[in-house]
């Protein structure tokens, strides 16, 4: 009965440990790692109290303690960083000098201190801690009282670890900086709490006890996918575990078991993985390694998993304004740059090594940025360059921050592609960050976002590998630089087959940051940021936008380009206007739009303005794009009605229009005024 109870004692206490872990090492300002006693006190006695350490790593006892007994609760701070001699006189001298209000020194068996009957530890077992009578546990916030003692100690704990920095986190630089990051990239997103859930998927597999019966596809993922990290490609390893016999096996599963487990040092480890004959994998390189570490020991290792290159910890070290590390082997560098790396980032991260890992990506986009402000608006020189109002380029602003995607519609030649684009170089200068596709009725989902390519191996043999596509390229792209806008323009969005294109994407552009299994990863979740944007252009002379499907429709918002109506209505007449053109052009136009839409039943097959945006117009001018450019379309509308496509000849035109405003048309003089 009494090791009964001492097991349910135990099994509150670990409850308690994980599930406060994260919140009192945010609250401590520094990563703190859970701890729990045994079942036993002794050889004999099963326990009779219960206590959880949030302790820092690599320290003999330094923690948080919550502490329960017979007589009550104690929470506070146990001030054991090494088990030395004198290590109890030191903490209290150390606790003496930061008194706390409410706080005491309490013990069991130790000679300094209040006895409240704990037992176990040394005979100098202490705790400085606020102490809770039994009278008072029906009206107790346990984890309000535990959280406000991790904040109330972090200073004591921190002076007990030797930390060299005192700075206080409000006059650090760095402080600013990361609340850009978590404002900018809303740290931590859904696809962050997937990542969490994925480690501790993959901390499973390469536990002890399931790393020698793991199947081998079950180990691909953790360096074939971003799940909790990317590693870049690993053709090599995945060839080494695929053509590995029985024996070959065992032995790749043994090196990986050392390195995650082994009882040398994590730098020797990864040392003799790379040199040792008897360990050596073809394909398993240091990053790979430093993902396994990550994933076995995170209160240890961040995510940032190369030594060198663009998104290696050599840049981040210098970003970070930290010294690289004086080592000579690989094992050594990687270790000394993650610890320095973890050291400047744990109190902003407590206990958080993705999101140091994530803030390091970051900060390594965000300091390629410019700094400058632009001299004028990009917003009011587009409005100026395209002629129209300022308001309608702030709606679609307002519409893209909505639902981060719109479609432009409307008739051929009425400026959607161009607008679009312009609109893109204004909203996101780098064109790394905002590529143009063109939907085609050949177009698949392989080809916008990713599938299955043949090549040939270095053997000679034919394989397929996973080959991203524009939307993967630039997913990718915007998960490095979370924070910064990205756009693609989809040109033609309704000449293809848009459920087969899109797939399950279509989910994804209404919910944004939420990892979802797609095709072709079932094993690697995805997720489109929400720092994506979406311009869609649709011609209605090909399909009306009746046709769109429905859900497709809900996703985006619909902004018309009529020549005749909304915000594009006059664009030529003022075009015509800025370039010293004749303005009865424009009267010609829009006189033939209203006939088109009364003959048609509406503005979806109008005379786009792009046509006729041509310096040096006259009469014969004219009559060219109108015999090459609008007659063919005007007989692809009225095909077989040849009494209508006769009504549009610009002859017929010409004759109608000079009927009704004839006294508008002139030979321009030599002073460039017309003739009457």
């Amino acid at each position: 009965m009494y090791r009964d109870n001492a097991a349910a004692l135990v099994a509150v206490a670990q409850h308690i440990g994980s599930a406060l872990e994260s919140s009192v090492a945010e609250a401590a300002g520094r990563t703190l790692k859970a701890h729990t006693p045994g079942v036993m006190w002794d050889t004999v006695w099963p326990r009779g109290d219960l206590w959880t350490d949030w302790r820092v790593p690599g320290t003999y006892g330094l923690s948080l303690r919550l502490w329960l007994n017979a007589n009550g609760l104690a929470v506070g701070l146990r001030p054991f960083p090494d088990a030395q001699p004198g290590a109890t006189e030191h903490a209290v001298e150390v606790i003496n000098s930061h008194p706390l209000e409410g706080y005491e020194v309490l013990a069991g068996r130790s000679r300094v201190g209040r006895d409240v009957g704990f037992t176990g530890g040394g005979t100098g077992e202490v705790i400085y801690a606020r102490w809770f009578d039994r009278s008072t546990f029906p009206s107790l916030d346990l984890r309000a009282e535990v959280l406000q003692a991790a904040r109330d100690i972090a200073p004591i704990m921190a002076e007990l670890n030797g930390d060299t920095t005192t700075m206080d986190a409000n006059d650090d630089g760095l402080t600013a900086i990361v609340a850009e990051f978590k404002s900018a990239t809303g740290y931590p997103t859904p696809g962050h709490e997937q990542d969490k859930a994925d480690r501790r998927d993959f901390a499973q597999l390469l536990d002890p006890e399931e790393l020698s019966i793991v199947d081998r596809a079950d180990l691909r993922p953790i360096w074939n996918t971003q799940r909790y990290g990317g590693t870049g490609p690993m053709s090599t390893l995945n060839k080494s575990i695929r053509d590995a016999d029985d024996t070959e096996y065992q032995r790749i599963i043994d090196t990986f078991s050392y390195v995650c487990w082994g009882d040398d040092a994590p730098a020797i480890r990864i040392n003799r993985a790379l040199e040792d004959e008897t360990l050596r994998v073809r394909g398993f390189g240091e990053s790979v390694m430093m993902k396994m570490l990550a994933i076995t020991h995170p209160e240890k290792f961040i995510t940032v998993y190369p030594y060198t290159g663009p998104k290696g910890k050599l840049r981040m070290l210098k970003l970070m304004g930290i010294a690289a590390p004086d080592a000579a082997g690989r094992g050594e560098l990687q270790v000394a740059s993650n610890d320095a790396l973890h050291a400047r980032l744990d109190r902003f991260f407590p206990g958080d090594p993705l999101g140091m890992g994530a803030f390091l990506y970051w900060y390594a986009e965000h300091d390629q940025s410019p700094s400058l402000e632009p001299v004028v608006d990009p917003l009011d020189d587009l409005a100026e360059q395209m002629l129209v109002d300022r308001s309608f380029v702030d709606d679609i602003v307002a519409l893209l921050k909505d639902k981060k995607q719109v479609v432009f519609y409307g008739p051929p030649g009425t400026g959607k592609t161009y607008f679009a684009r312009k609109l893109a170089e204004a909203l996101v200068p780098d064109p790394a960050r905002r590529p143009v596709v063109q939907f085609h009725p050949s177009t698949s989902y392989e080809d916008f976002f990713e599938g299955y390519r043949p090549e040939t191996d270095a053997d000679g043999l034919m394989t397929y590998r996973l080959q991203r596509g524009p939307l993967a390229e630039l997913a990718a792209r915007a998960n490095d630089a979370p924070g910064r806008r990205h756009l693609m323009i989809i040109d033609e969005i309704n000449r293809a087959n848009l459920p087969k294109v899109l797939g399950e994407l279509l989910f994804l552009f209404e919910y944004r940051n939420t990892p979802v299994r797609t095709l072709y990863r079932p094993d690697d979740p995805f997720e489109l940021s929400k720092d994506i944007w979406f311009i869609g252009t649709m011609n209605t002379a090909d399909r009306s936008i009746a046709l769109v499907d429905a859900a497709l429709r809900r996703r985006f918002h619909f902004v018309p380009f009529f020549p005749n109506h909304g915000p594009m209505a006059g664009l030529l007449a003022r075009w015509l206007e800025r370039e010293g053109e004749p303005a009865w052009v424009g009267d010609v136009v829009a006189q033939v739009n209203d006939e088109l839409e009364r003959e048609l039943g509406g503005p979806h097959l109008q005379l786009g303005p792009s046509h006729f945006m041509k310096r040096g117009l006259d009469k014969d001018a004219l009559q060219r794009i109108w015999v090459y450019d609008v007659e063919p379309f005007i007989e692809d509308q009225f095909f077989g009605d040849a009494t209508r496509i006769n009504y549009f000849r610009f002859d017929q035109v010409w004759k109608r229009f000079n009927d009704l405003a004839g006294e508008s048309i002139g030979e321009m003089s030599d002073g460039g005024e017309p003739e009457i």
